[in-house]
């Protein structure tokens, strides 16, 4: 191959193409490009020992006057913070107090309603006690006229089972059989 045989198209593929374009591309920047960026930059001017030292100098004085007042802003920040954190615990405090007001207040009138609970209970069981002995009362009041009636009955009947006896007595006294049974049931 001589010459130029190589830049023939015919024999590159795609890949080929990218590669040529950006070999142009850098061979026109550094022919172009880079000559006008290098010229754009100018050397800084040479300064002295005494100027470094006035700039330092200014420079450290601004730097003080930026921490002082930097502290300064912390200073006030600190304190406005310690302002706010005695506001909040003042106000933590109160809404404490309201909280235990209003757990208080909760607590009597859940007292109250217990202790009403507790009367109604104690007078249903008043009243349930009540109708109970009524009931008894009433109830054994027949029983008892009953009873009574029996009981002056049998008085007036053990009279005649008294004299009943005394007869039956007389008649074992004349009867042997008679006797013999009245001794039996430890009658005679």
């Amino acid at each position: 191959m001589s010459g130029l045989e190589w830049l023939d198209f015919r024999n590159f593929s795609l890949l080929d193409d990218v590669m040529r374009g950006l070999l142009l591309g850098w061979a026109l920047w550094s022919v172009v490009g880079l000559p006008i960026a290098a010229g754009a930059v100018t050397p800084a001017p040479a300064l002295t020992d005494r100027e470094i030292a006035e700039r330092l100098t200014r420079l450290e004085t601004r730097l003080d006057e930026g921490l002082t007042g930097l502290r300064s802003d912390i200073a006030q920040l600190r304190a406005d913070m310690q302002e706010q954190n005695r506001q909040l615990r003042a106000d933590m405090q109160e809404q404490g107090r309201q909280l235990r007001t209003d757990m208080n207040s909760r607590f009597e009138e859940q007292g109250r309603m217990l202790l009403g609970i507790v009367a109604a209970f104690t007078a249903l069981v008043a009243v349930n006690i009540g109708l109970v002995v009524w009931d008894r009362r009433t109830s054994v009041r027949p029983l008892e006229d009953k009873v009574s009636g029996l009981a002056e009955e049998v008085s007036e009947s053990r009279s005649q089972v008294s004299t009943l006896l005394e007869a039956l007595r007389a008649l074992g006294q004349q009867n042997q059989t008679v006797a013999a049974v009245l001794k039996r049931f430890n009658l005679l």
